[in-house]
């Protein structure tokens, strides 16, 4: 359990005898979750940090029709809602349900704290990982504004993509992107079908190579 723990960013820069003996100063226990399990509904409240052992989770909004939208998916060594573990309203954003079996590590919110003030190693990376969650939900919620799936792709392609680089790696699948999208996966297939057929892109599988990056930026207005 503890070789795992050394990739997780919490403890970034620790050695795996230095998590060994955190962990073991406060109370801790393992959860184990089936496929499809359901951990927790959107407004439980957070009494513990989790970090994902084993296996893989998501977190998914369900709107007042009954559709699924997929905020994150979790792949361990991931801490799950850091950012909502403290402050008045500490309560679940979202779903989370496992996409397989496996495990998560549970450390009560007093004990946590007690495990971030022992090191401020450990502290400044849980520092770092809750700024980069609300650096995600900003990007999150400046895509969902848009309300046209070409505008969400090109947002999303725009901030994927490097300086000066005229292509990226595509860490999702459309699938992936239809469910981070909130759209139906032919709707956006159609889509970039079209942005194809303008010469605005070329999406080869895991690859996007951006054709004509002003007409990128023009969806979004950037150049108007």
């Amino acid at each position: 359990m503890f070789e795992i723990l050394k990739l997780a960013p919490l403890f970034f820069g620790l050695e795996v005898q230095e998590i060994t003996i955190l962990i073991n100063k406060v109370l801790h226990q393992i959860q184990h979750f089936s496929n499809n399990e359901v951990l927790a509904f959107s407004g439980d409240r957070i009494e513990k940090a989790m970090i994902l052992l084993e296996g893989k989770l998501k977190g998914e909004m369900i709107d007042y029709s009954g559709i699924s939208l997929k905020i994150e998916g979790l792949d361990p060594p991931q801490m799950v809602a850091p950012a909502f573990l403290f402050g008045p309203q500490s309560i679940f954003p979202v779903n989370l349900s496992a996409l397989s079996e496996g495990k998560i590590l549970i450390i009560y919110k007093n004990d946590f704290t007690s495990l971030l003030s022992s090191d401020s190693r450990v502290l400044t990376n849980y520092l770092n990982i809750v700024s980069g969650k609300v650096q995600f939900l900003s990007h999150k919620i400046a895509l969902l504004s848009y309300k046209t799936i070409k505008e969400k792709i090109a947002s999303y392609l725009l901030n994927q993509l490097n300086p000066g680089s005229s292509s990226l790696i595509m860490n999702q699948s459309q699938k992936g992107l239809a469910e981070m999208f909130g759209v139906a996966r032919p709707s956006l297939a159609r889509t970039i079908s079209k942005m194809e057929e303008d010469k605005i892109i070329r999406w080869e599988r895991n690859r996007v190579i951006i054709l004509n990056l002003k007409s990128l930026e023009l969806i979004l207005g950037h150049l108007a």
